[in-house]
């Protein structure tokens, strides 16, 4: 009958002791004693083993839950770290094509939507684009590279991680136009006139400086209004400019559809190349997404080879997603800006463009430009 014990057995008339090492050749089934049961080993009643039982599985349940939220946490991590990165970009209405065609055709971008995607805004004015990149509303901005430079001596710094398109004389130079039937046939006629601009501490802005200081004027001698160049035409059609400022594809469209005179361009009082559009970020935010800024610039500088490879067809593309509205006839067969292909920023042309600047009056404090400057995020 059983009581709940066990019964350990040895050798009739062995003294139970503490164990000791077996005899080597001894077997228990060919010796002659009998066995003998000795005190017995009491073991936990049968309900104590079925709490027992019930709590180790418990114990089990509760491991495996353990183990399937880390793992849940686990792959929560790794998906979100999958997800692409999305970067709030500002944008321009001119001489910014590369980076409109990243825009308008992500699917010609290898890492659009597996590194990065664009959440982009188009800006009309220079002024609201800066002021949105300073407030942290955009993250990366292509704008001016005079402008870039002239806050960055005000103290807030941006950093150049690619030129987009220059000003130079083996391309287009953005020009300054009157109606025909003006009366303003040179610079020196510009007193008391209304010159529209993008923007006030932009290219345009210099440009129209360093104009009037070689006749001996003052920014005093004429008003300045700030216009946006997709409304610049109609202000000058409209008489409430008398001279404006247009950029590609502006200027084409203005030859085409009125009866303009160029009074002078950007080369005309700043004769050495500048670097025009260029794209920057934050320091911070650059490192913190390194990768993401790399394989958004590889794209980029596809696309800018796209562009100059194929001019045709990349303006094509823009002009059907109506990233650009110019007639296809003036958009397709007009003069263009110089571009590196590579991207790379011309530190030495910053630096003259800056000691331009401050020379001109137009900039009080002089800025580190070279440490202003990271091309390791360009494909090497």
């Amino acid at each position: 009958m059983s009581s709940g014990l066990a019964l350990e057995c040895g050798p009739a008339g062995a003294r139970i002791g503490p164990p000791r090492p077996a005899r080597i050749g001894w077997r228990p089934w060919r010796s002659k004693m009998a066995l003998l049961c000795t005190s017995p080993v009491r073991h936990p009643p049968v309900r104590d083993r079925l709490a027992l039982m019930v709590l180790g599985r418990g114990l089990a349940a509760a491991c495996l839950a353990t183990a399937c939220v880390a793992a849940a946490l686990t792959a929560s991590v790794d998906t979100a770290r999958a997800q692409p990165v999305v970067f709030r970009l500002g944008y321009g209405g001119a001489a910014e094509e590369p980076i409109w065609l990243l825009v308008a055709k992500p699917d010609l971008a290898k890492n659009y939507g597996k590194a990065y995607t664009l959440d982009a805004t188009k800006f009309t004015s220079s002024d609201k684009r800066a002021q949105a990149f300073e407030a942290g509303a955009i993250d990366l901005s292509a704008g001016s590279a005079n402008g870039v430079i002239f806050a960055a001596a005000e103290g807030v710094k941006a950093t150049f991680i690619a030129s987009i398109s220059r000003e130079s004389s083996r391309g287009f130079s953005t020009g300054y136009y009157v109606k025909e039937s003006s009366p303003i046939r040179s610079v020196t006629d510009l007193r008391g006139k209304t010159v529209g601009i993008n923007g006030f501490s932009t290219s345009g802005h210099l440009w129209l400086k360093a104009a009037l200081d070689k006749h001996g004027l003052a920014e005093t001698d004429v008003k300045i209004t700030p216009v946006p160049f997709s409304a610049m035409q109609e202000s000058l059609d409209a008489g409430r400019i008398d001279i404006g400022q247009f950029p590609q594809p502006f200027a084409a469209l203005a030859e085409k559809q009125m009866k303009v005179r160029k009074i002078f361009d950007a080369k005309y009082g700043i004769p050495f190349e500048e670097e025009l559009t260029v794209l920057v970020g934050k320091d911070a935010f650059l490192k913190s997404h390194a990768a993401a800024i790399r394989a958004m610039l590889q794209d980029l500088t596809a696309s800018m080879q796209f562009y100059l490879e194929r001019p045709r067809e990349a303006r094509q593309l823009l002009i059907d997603a109506r990233m650009v509205r110019v007639l296809p006839d003036v958009y397709m067969n007009m003069q263009d800006y110089y571009r590196d292909p590579t991207l790379r920023v011309d530190v030495e042309a910053l630096e003259r463009m800056q000691a331009f600047q401050i020379k001109a009056g137009f900039q009080r404090k002089s800025a580190d430009v070279r440490s202003l400057v990271d091309l390791s995020y360009l494909p090497q």
